[in-house]
């Protein structure tokens, strides 16, 4: 085995884990803490099961990502390579592809649309 999930409670009393090389170098962690071990658990259960077939993103200074929401929605947002969200679709649609036309139009329109300042109460 070349390396191992270590499960932890930390200082906060949160879980969280870390994947260990054998060589002793952490390779991965939970980024956050879980309120529970349980939780801890499943997201370890998340990376291996995502991890092997999970695409890797070449980010240059932000990218677009397409995603099913929680209510079966399609939804974009352009994410800065910092991982903050700089915009977002504000609406779920029904289908992918309805979220790529959508990615599509902001990308064809957005570099040449001109500003206007709106009056309070008067923006949708």
């Amino acid at each position: 085995m070349s390396a191992t999930f270590e499960l932890y409670e930390d200082n906060a009393g949160e879980y969280r884990w870390r994947l260990r090389h054998r060589n002793g170098n952490i390779v991965a962690d939970s980024g956050e803490g879980y309120a529970s071990k349980s939780g801890a658990r499943d997201a370890i259960d998340r990376v291996r099961e995502y991890g092997p077939d999970a695409d890797v993103l070449d980010v240059g200074n932000a990218a677009f990502e397409i995603y099913e929401d929680n209510a079966d929605e399609w939804r974009w947002r352009l994410r800065h390579r910092n991982g903050n969200i700089v915009a977002d679709s504000g609406e779920g649609y029904a289908s992918r592809s309805n979220a790529v036309d959508a990615v599509t139009g902001v990308k064809r329109n957005a570099p040449n649309a001109a500003e206007e300042t709106v009056e309070a109460g008067t923006a949708d």
